[in-house]
């Protein structure tokens, strides 16, 4: 009897360290902020060198945010003006056509389990000053 009652205890004893952790599960550990860098740098490198639909050019990553669980990434891009004039809607049908591209090549880059799903969010108009940039660059 005296082993029941000691399992109860660490029952609720459980319940409550499950609580204490949740502020904990807020933190997010090394491992995953490593992942999600890599994950950032090659999809960057991907859009300034690999990707060869001429609608996708100009598109700038801005943000990559990984989920928890590593199944999913969001990934913010910016348009450059004369293509955000247009909308993004046609750069985004073009996306979700380069994203089983960019998850192979993601694959074949990098040393991960399982590569994440990708979901590709507009966050807006480039800067000004890149574009001027860029084309100072190229003179």
């Amino acid at each position: 009897m005296t082993s029941s009652k000691h399992r109860r205890g660490r029952a609720s004893r459980r319940g409550t360290d499950s609580s204490l952790l949740s502020s904990e599960a807020d933190s997010i550990p090394a491992r995953h902020l490593r992942v999600q860098s890599t994950l950032f740098q090659e999809v960057s490198r991907l859009f300034r060198g690999e990707l060869s639909d001429p609608l996708l050019e100009g598109v700038a990553v801005t943000s990559l945010e990984l989920t928890p669980d590593g199944r999913n990434a969001r990934i913010g891009f910016t348009l450059p003006s004369d293509v955000a004039a247009t909308g993004p809607a046609p750069v985004e049908k073009a996306l979700e056509r380069a994203s089983g591209f960019i998850r192979s090549q993601l694959a074949l880059g990098l040393d991960l389990k399982r590569v994440p799903h990708l979901r590709f969010i507009y966050v807006g108009e480039a800067p000004a000053w890149r574009e001027e940039h860029e084309e100072g660059g190229e003179a």
